[in-house]
């Protein structure tokens, strides 16, 4: 039987504390995460490269684009023709200047963001790498003048446990009375008090 993919809820304090603190310093060593967070250092090697292993971080630089040279970022809204869409997704995710793929719906079938050294660059993309592909109808391109948020910025949201303060001392009290640190729990979507009273009941019966 094939395992099902871990998520973010099925991790425990501990790796939601390592992932946090990488998230901070992505430089922060094994052994400094391990006098933080209150466990060895193999313990945090052997997580790290367990969620690694399993898609739920990567460890990479990451480029400035803007230091780079690479100063024109597009989002290009492309339509395909019908049965082609993931011939001509991933042929556009090969190209070297693509950075990001998403299929969508409503007026576009794909939405791709794409860095170039500077307009010219970019026309000859669009007039003759996009064309190349086959299978395309049409594009819309918007030039992004000004980036606020990109995805590397991204942090757990406080549904997850909020930040870590006192990685050893918060964990080590879930810890206390020698049972496993517990696991992410999925964020509450609401309360639920008549389901409360009839389990009150019940109790009380």
């Amino acid at each position: 039987m094939t395992e099902e993919p871990r998520t973010l809820y099925d991790l425990d304090e501990i790796d939601l504390a390592i992932i946090r603190l990488l998230q901070e310093q992505g430089r922060t060593s094994n052994a400094q995460i391990a006098r933080v967070v209150g466990v060895s250092e193999p313990t945090v090697r052997k997580r790290i490269d367990r969620m690694v292993a399993g898609d739920i971080v990567k460890v990479v630089a990451v480029l400035n684009p803007h230091r780079t040279g690479y100063a024109t970022d597009v989002l290009i809204g492309i339509r395909v023709q019908p049965g082609r869409l993931l011939e001509v997704g991933r042929a556009l995710a090969a190209l070297e200047h693509v950075v990001y793929v998403g299929y969508t719906t409503g007026r576009h079938d794909i939405l791709a963001e794409a860095l170039f050294r500077d307009d010219e660059e970019l026309f000859d993309f669009l007039e003759h790498d996009l064309p190349a592909l086959g299978g395309v109808v049409s594009t819309e391109t918007a030039h992004v003048l000004r980036t606020g948020k990109i995805n590397y910025e991204w942090k757990l949201p406080e549904a997850f446990g909020g930040r870590i303060r006192s990685g050893s001392a918060r964990l080590s009290r879930g810890r206390a009375s020698g049972g496993r640190p517990r696991r992410a729990r999925p964020p509450r979507t609401g309360s639920r008090p008549g389901a409360r009273r009839a389990a009150g009941s019940r109790a009380r019966s």
